[in-house]
């Protein structure tokens, strides 16, 4: 079979790129930082189902932000031709062509085998047919790109799909075998090119203890790849888990990844993966900044490459810059080794609620040795120290007097306005300024309804954005995970974002599981809408939902 399909695809020639044979160990120091075009041509069923589409300026753009290299996920299990394994020559054409827009600027790029690992080839349970189908698939790929230069990085499969299981391990630790075996004898340059493996699931701690490191010799030049969205709790917003940034919030990330830089040492490796969902919106924005600083800091520390996560959210592909222009300086000056001046957790946003006395606000601060250079609005006008705004080793407060200045009257709620403060060095944190009160809802009792749709629930936000969703049973139990009873008072109850949802046309969302969960309770469960800022109690909207 594998003769036939080389054969095959030598139709579909490629032209010969300078190949200059290097080790992960070589590369690595050049490829950092990396980026993935993420929901692009992994979409399901094909590119641009999920709202994006591959250019060849997206990889002018995101090397202009100091990107080395680019991870390219596809997935190709809708791009067979019926009846076989063969690849739809269209498709493979198509991914050929992104792949050598990205070389072609002298990006690092890696090509793998995406969400095929669920679709089909979950190996929790392992056949013959799936075994064929990976070994056909992979065949082809690496035929097909021989001939590219050493740039170009192959992926064996993406975040190796099953259950926690040793033996599923042991079955994905197979199929790395078989997937070296292919690339180093499918001719042209494979033979010298970099490889990239993971463990199953890509867990870090699955990988830790499972996975098969592929001693020298024929399988030489491979290197290993984890992903890293951790903690799950605050990167899903899940059990009111909104801030990040504590001292134990840093050991816990610094212990994960120095357990897999000790069992994996010497090994050039990877983070394929990382990222936090929707800055701003999911996730609170200067958490997300402490975040992504430690996180980028802490890995380069240990020696691993990290691919950030996006799948359109972050990074602007049609402007080419970063909708979170706070963010994206961050990360920059992170990956620079420069240190950034970064917000307390909570502190990205200052709040100020209508009907309220205006008072001064403090913006908590961690300089990390930086000085402050300015504060400035967003026309870019500075503003006058001791008059509008004073600062302290802790942080800039906005004088009452400046607040009162941006409220003009008939002022709408919302943002009323930006700041922005800069530092001797590293990012510029934009801080937003928005005038709320308490947001309402017409209508504050539903029926739930019965055949698993969502509910939607018309609101009202003024100026105001959701932080999480606590639901409780009449009796006063807890709707769903009754063990968050053992959280914080803040996080006990709290749902997983996704259950509930909100946007900016005034509608808050619950889950059609979430009302199956009611259903099934057989009594009426009330959810409160807690929204930012979150220390502000009266700012929580009460919704009860009867079965």
């Amino acid at each position: 079979m594998r003769s036939t399909l080389v054969s095959l695809l030598a139709l579909g020639a490629q032209l010969a790129q300078a190949f200059t044979p290097t080790t992960p160990e070589a590369a690595w120091p050049s490829m950092h930082p990396g980026w993935n075009l993420g929901n692009t041509l992994d979409a399901i069923p094909s590119e641009g189902d999920w709202g994006n589409t591959a250019s060849a300026d997206v990889f002018t753009k995101i090397k202009a932000q100091g990107y080395k290299s680019v991870r390219i996920p596809v997935t190709w299990t809708h791009h067979f031709l019926t009846g076989n394994n063969t690849v739809d020559p269209t498709w493979m054409n198509r991914v050929e062509t992104v792949v050598d827009w990205a070389l072609a600027e002298g990006l690092w790029v890696i090509l793998n085998v995406h969400h095929d690992s669920w679709e089909w080839f979950d190996m929790s349970s392992p056949t013959v047919d799936k075994e064929q189908k990976f070994e056909a698939l992979w065949t082809q790929i690496a035929a097909r790109f021989s001939l590219k230069s050493e740039r170009l990085i192959f992926e064996a499969l993406n975040e190796p799909a099953g259950g926690g299981t040793k033996a599923t391990a042991d079955a994905y630790n197979n199929a790395n075998l078989q997937f070296q075996n292919i690339v180093r004898n499918s001719g042209g340059y494979n033979k010298n090119r970099i490889t990239s493996l993971e463990p199953l699931n890509g867990n870090s701690d699955y990988g830790n203890a499972w996975f098969y490191k592929i001693p020298a010799g024929w399988g030489d030049k491979w290197s290993y790849q984890f992903h890293f969205y951790s903690p799950y709790d605050f990167l899903w917003n899940a059990w009111g888990k909104t801030l990040w940034g504590t001292d134990a919030d840093k050991a816990a990330v610094w212990q994960q990844m120095a357990d897999v830089a000790g069992n994996f040492t010497g090994i050039p490796t990877s983070i394929g993966e990382f990222g936090s969902t929707d800055s701003g919106k999911i996730n609170e924005s200067a958490s997300v900044w402490l975040w992504f600083d430690y996180v980028i800091r802490t890995a380069r520390h240990f020696g691993f490459v990290t691919f950030m996560w996006d799948n359109g959210s972050f990074f602007n592909r049609a402007t080419g810059a970063w909708r979170d222009t706070t963010l994206g300086d961050v990360m920059k000056y992170a990956y620079l080794n420069v240190t950034n001046t970064l917000a307390e957790p909570g502190n990205a946003t200052v709040w100020v609620r209508q009907g309220d006395l205006i008072v001064d606000k403090t913006i908590g601060l961690r300089f990390s040795g930086n000085t402050l250079a300015g504060v400035y609005n967003g026309a870019g006008q500075a503003l006058t120290p001791g008059t509008q705004y004073t600062a302290s080793s802790t942080g800039v407060t906005l004088k009452a007097s400046y607040l009162t200045s941006l409220l003009m009257p008939g002022k709408p709620l919302g943002s009323i306005g930006t700041i922005v403060i800069k530092s001797n060095k590293g990012a510029d944190l934009k801080i937003d300024i928005r005038y709320y009160k308490t947001p309402t809802v017409t209508t504050s009792s539903y029926q739930s309804p019965s055949t698993g749709s969502s509910l939607s629930i018309p609101v009202t936000l003024n100026g105001a954005k959701l932080a999480t969703a606590k639901a409780l049973k009449a009796d006063g139990s807890i709707l769903k995970d009754d063990w968050t009873i053992y959280l914080p008072e803040s996080q006990a109850g709290r749902l997983t974002w996704n259950d509930f949802d909100y946007n900016e046309s005034n509608t808050l969302t619950l889950s059609s599981s979430i009302l199956s969960m009611i259903q099934n309770a057989q009594q009426a469960v009330t959810v409160s809408f807690e929204f930012w800022p979150r220390y502000d109690p009266s700012n929580t909207v009460p919704v009860t939902i009867s079965y």
